[in-house]
């Protein structure tokens, strides 16, 4: 409970603090936009500008800092099903809590603008220069996401030859894919429309540049980790341990570069726009609802360029943009349903229930079926094997079920409550099985009910 606890945190509390300091951020100008809001340079030092920034970052502390120190909740449950669902509903309120806390300022700051006749000359236009959407793209050689790519399939090679082990293939298959997803994206930002600071064309240009510089290098460093990631954890399936430092490191790195990568192209734009005072500059705050969701139905393009750093997101005004975050919305509300599903999942008791030609292990639903004329051998047995990795399936603080990698046995098939000895040792159809019920009574009657109605030889009998 307290390895995973560890992982948990490892996992989520950075989440929390880095949100913390990008959404932070939007306080301090960044092109001509503070908190969302586009404001001439000359009121960036607006009193009241200045005192609603400082009103933002103060409730910003006082709804994340309490957030990021309950993190530490799970540490005193007992109950893996009990942390998981506060960690997920933990996340759900992390994302959700700051956006709310900046979208009340920027309420309160498009007020003031609105107040005090600080709407640019091209407010509600979307300003495009095609002259700069034609420069050449300046793309990478396809063959640095080539390379990651064929890395990304090695154990999908390897695993060609075991079919069986088609968990394992969807596992490694899903971030080969994601290393040519991470290909895809990165094209679709040559085929966004060039946003527009003011009339100076160079600016754009620059602007530009170095939009694409960094995303083109976020989604490289990208595809190369996930490449290298799905070799290393399929190197180390049958080291658990190694698994975890592998898929914590993976995590911790990519998440580190996409913070670095994210505040240098915002330092760059804010250092390329900075006291640039012309009267012809891009206003589109009416399109972007809360200064977050991009609606204009004006504009033909489903991904649009956020407004600063290096991030994309979809048209509202498009009946695909809805859908897309109809969905985002969805997946964040039904987060904390995964806890309360391991929480059930722990909760549900192992059984076994024989009939006159099976043997049914069961958790929740049927695990396992074994008719009886497979059984080859079994055991009554009071210790578990010593568990390598988790192949497929699910394991708690007192119980595991579906494939694991075990010292001396192999790999072998659990469905048991791990401190609720005896277990029966099963060996049929070429499978070991290790399984027991809730009840150790019902676990010792069905090992007898199977010594005394199936033809088994070398069984030992349970220990007086």
């Amino acid at each position: 409970m307290l390895a995973m606890n560890i992982v948990f945190a490892v996992t989520f509390i950075p989440v929390g603090v880095i949100l913390y300091f990008m959404i932070r951020n939007y306080a301090k100008p960044k092109k001509n936009i503070i908190l969302g809001v586009t404001l001439p340079y000359s009121v960036h030092d607006d009193a009241e500008t200045t005192k609603i920034c400082a009103s933002f970052q103060k409730m910003l502390n006082a709804v994340m800092l309490p957030l990021i120190f309950l993190s530490a909740a799970p540490f005193f449950m007992r109950s893996m099903g009990a942390a998981m669902t506060w960690y997920m509903t933990w996340m759900v309120l992390v994302i959700v809590a700051p956006y709310a806390v900046f979208g009340v300022h920027r309420g309160k700051l498009m007020s003031l603008k609105l107040d005090k006749g600080w709407r640019g000359e091209a407010a509600g236009l979307g300003l495009v220069d095609l002259r700069a959407s034609a420069d050449p793209p300046g793309k990478v050689n396809a063959i640095w996401f080539l390379l990651p790519l064929i890395l990304s399939l090695l154990p999908l090679i390897d695993l060609a030859r075991a079919p069986s082990e088609w968990l394992s293939i969807i596992m490694y298959a899903t971030f080969s894919l994601m290393v040519a997803l991470f290909w895809f994206i990165y094209y679709r930002i040559f085929h966004v429309r060039s946003e527009v600071f003011n009339e100076d064309l160079t600016l754009t240009r620059a602007l530009t540049r170095v939009r694409r510089y960094n995303w083109s290098k976020f989604w490289l460093i990208s595809a190369w980790l996930t490449g290298v990631f799905n070799v290393l954890i399929w190197f180390f399936s049958d080291d658990m341990l190694a698994f975890l430092f592998v898929t914590l490191g993976y995590s911790l790195i990519l998440l580190g570069a996409a913070i670095k990568i994210e505040f240098s192209t915002r330092s760059a734009q804010q250092k390329l726009t900075a006291g640039d005072a012309r009267n012809l500059y891009a206003d589109e705050d009416d399109f972007w609802i809360w200064g977050i969701l991009y609606h204009n139905p004006n504009d033909n393009h489903f991904l649009v360029n956020y407004r600063i750093g290096i991030g994309m997101t979809c048209n509202m005004a498009k009946l695909s943009g809805k859908i897309l975050m109809g969905f985002a919305a969805l997946t964040i509300i039904i987060t904390p349903f995964t806890g309360i599903w391991m929480w059930m999942e722990e909760a549900t008791p192992v059984r076994l229930v024989m009939t006159q030609t099976e043997l049914t292990a069961r958790h929740t639903r049927d695990q396992y079926v074994i008719p009886l004329d497979s059984i080859e051998s079994v055991e009554l047995i009071d210790k578990l094997p010593v568990i390598i990795s988790r192949v497929a399936g699910t394991s708690m603080e007192n119980m595991s079920k579906g494939l694991f990698s075990t010292v001396g046995y192999g790999r072998v098939r659990l469905n048991v409550q791990t401190k609720d000895p005896p277990f029966l040792q099963i060996t049929a159809g070429g499978e070991t099985y290790f399984l027991n019920d809730n009840d150790s009574e019902v676990t010792l009657e069905v090992f007898l009910q199977l010594q005394s109605s199936i033809q088994i030889t070398g069984v030992n009998p349970p220990s007086p």
